[in-house]
């Protein structure tokens, strides 16, 4: 994906495991949400362990309320099989736009 602008990424009511940055193995860290910076390339891992329901995915640019819904707040979902329950409201929140993950 490109970017033009760092924006942060979470999956509602997960953890992420961080495992690569940069095509480099690095500490294992586990994170609620990652900022992804541009031209930076990360591999996460997401352990699909919760409830069967439907979760939100969300990135919003880091200079952006993160509880805003507009056009600049990316979403998607994560199904797990044999779920019954959509995605609920509200969006995960993030960070402050100015604090650094």
């Amino acid at each position: 994906m490109g970017n033009e602008m760092s924006f942060n990424f979470r999956i509602q009511n997960h953890q992420m495991v961080l495992v690569e940055t940069e095509v480099s193995y690095t500490r294992q860290i586990i994170l609620d949400s990652l900022d992804v910076r541009v031209c930076q390339f990360y591999l996460i891992l997401v352990t699909a362990d919760h409830k069967e329901a439907d979760y939100y995915i969300v990135a919003t640019p880091k200079m952006l309320s993160t509880t805003d819904d507009n056009s600049h707040v990316g979403k998607g979902a994560l199904h797990y099989a044999n779920s019954n329950t959509p995605v609920t409201w509200p969006l995960p929140s993030g960070p402050y736009p100015s604090e650094i993950k």
